[in-house]
């Protein structure tokens, strides 16, 4: 791993919803993207995170692929910062579409509130070099994702959202206007829509 450095990048285009039967919450949408450069002005070959995509579904298939709250300085996961856990992980184009639980940690505490107070992104952690041509090179190691505040990739932030109630809707201070009611009815039609998508595809 030597000249190899910490390699992050974030999605923005994910929710947060509760399961059917529990109080569980989790982190859904995009988790990676590939040849679509970033606000990093790094682009990822779309081999490159097919295979990368291949070496951590083990993990996520013994439940150990585990994100912290945060990106660490380090390549390794501490324990005590742990707040999500990557249940799923599937290609729809050149996105790749994840599901995270946000854990009932001392992390995962804090990201459940921060959800329900603002935004939050989810992001990936690798290690590896970069090109000239701005593409991430063949010694990339993806090594799982995290939760954090200043996404990079555009599509990867999140909205919390749980089964009978949403915190992404403003508050309103007064009556609303017709025009108001139509576009809250819209937006929570739209809301609907994905969180069923999401809930038939894993």
């Amino acid at each position: 791993m030597i000249g190899m450095k910490l390699i992050t990048e974030t999605s923005n285009d994910v929710t947060l919803h509760e399961g059917s039967n529990t109080k569980d919450l989790f982190v859904v949408g995009v988790f990676s993207s590939a040849e679509s450069e970033n606000n990093n002005k790094r682009r990822y070959r779309k081999e490159l995170l097919e295979r990368e995509m291949d070496k951590i579904s083990r993990k996520m298939e013994a439940r150990s692929l585990w994100g912290e709250l945060g990106h660490p300085t380090s390549p390794e996961t501490q324990p005590d910062k742990i707040a999500i856990l990557v249940e799923a992980l599937e290609w729809k184009g050149n996105n790749v579409y994840g599901r995270a639980k946000v854990l009932n940690t001392p992390m995962g505490k804090i990201a459940q509130e921060l959800v329900k107070q603002g935004r939050l992104g989810i992001s990936s952690r690798g290690l590896g070099t970069v090109g000239e041509d701005g593409y991430v090179n063949e010694d990339y190691k993806l090594i799982t994702y995290d939760l954090v505040t200043d996404p990079s990739n555009h599509p990867s932030w999140v909205n919390g959202i749980y089964e009978a109630e949403t915190f992404s809707t403003p508050v309103l201070k007064k009556d609303p206007t017709p025009e108001e009611i139509q576009a809250i009815q819209e937006e929570e039609t739209v809301k609907a829509a994905r969180r069923k998508y999401f809930d038939m595809k894993f």
